[in-house]
């Protein structure tokens, strides 16, 4: 069973800001245009606290199901399912992000 991420592991925006070094944040760069989205790290925080929701969820099932509050054996098992494939997609994000950020790091100016 994957480990859910605590309140005591939470991410903080300012340990994200590292990779804005020059404070650009939506809409302050020269040109840029509103997309309506928000920024990068808004967008990753939002994923990674659903993950961590759905690993939650899983969690309290499989307690209901192992303490005999709930019978509903299927439900946990899609629960489970649920969070193991949105924790390997966002294991397979964090690779990408990883490997982009190799290659700029070894781009020569």
């Amino acid at each position: 069973m994957a480990i859910p991420i605590g309140a005591e592991n939470a991410i903080n925006l300012n340990d994200i800001k590292e990779l804005n070094p020059n404070g650009i944040i939506k809409g302050d760069a020269p040109g840029a245009a509103d997309t309506g989205g928000g920024s990068f790290a808004d967008t990753l925080l939002n994923s990674i606290n659903k993950v961590n929701e759905l690993q939650n969820t899983a969690d309290n099932s499989a307690e209901a199901i192992a303490t005999g509050k709930s019978s509903n054996i299927h439900q946990a098992m899609i629960d489970m399912e649920k969070a193991n494939d949105s924790f390997e997609l966002m294991m397979q994000v964090r690779n990408k992000i990883i490997t982009a950020y190799n290659s700029i790091m070894n781009m020569q100016v």
